[in-house]
């Protein structure tokens, strides 16, 4: 393994580590300020459609800011995973207890609800273990994310824990960057064309 890989698979290791030590309400406290944080946001009020993913294990919950968008009218999706072609397709999600568990125990939208194009998406939340200020992102090593970015120009935003904000990511050239990322303590708006 080269040592940009194993430096990444260290890491996975170290932020995983922390984050399954936040007792389960202090996960869901600080998770309920940093979808308060979003939702309050002008990038995620002005959005019609809105591509969530499903928190699952100890990642920050998405689910408040979930149903807050559904609430508010806006247009929900939620990705499928199809583990033989490695790509992610996201369908619309009426409510939340429509989801069911994908692949990996993950919920997920049903198969027969709409496919959204991702053309058609204002705002796209990305998952992921470590984050910088530059807008670098550790991801879970499927690379899933990284193929459907390609190419998409919606602002990515990354849901963390303060934690997670580490001073630099190990990255490659080809690695994709978000665009801002919402923790407990802070709104960190990284490009200069996207405003909180």
């Amino acid at each position: 393994m080269s040592s940009l890989g194993e430096e990444k698979r260290r890491l996975r290791a170290e932020i995983r580590a922390r984050r399954a030590a936040l007792a389960p309400e202090e996960r869901k406290r600080l998770s309920r300020i940093i979808c308060r944080k979003l939702t309050a946001s002008e990038l995620f009020r002005r959005a019609r459609t809105i591509f969530f993913f499903a928190s699952f294990g100890t990642e920050v919950e998405t689910f408040p800011a979930l149903g807050e968008a559904l609430l508010r009218g806006q247009r929900v999706a939620l990705p499928r995973t199809l583990l033989r072609e490695r790509r992610l397709v996201f369908h619309r999600v009426f409510t939340l207890g429509e989801l069911v568990p994908g692949p990996y125990g993950i919920p997920e939208p049903p198969r027969q609800n709409p496919v959204v194009s991702p053309e058609e998406a204002d705002l796209i939340l990305v998952p992921g273990l470590a984050f910088d200020r530059r807008g670098y992102r550790l991801g879970y090593g499927g690379g899933f994310y990284d193929r459907f970015l390609a190419g998409l120009s919606a602002p990515r935003v990354a849901l963390a824990f303060s934690f997670q904000i580490l001073p630099a990511v190990p990255h490659e050239a080809h690695d994709l960057r978000v665009d801002v990322i919402v923790t407990e303590r802070d709104l960190i708006v990284i490009s200069g064309g996207v405003s909180g």
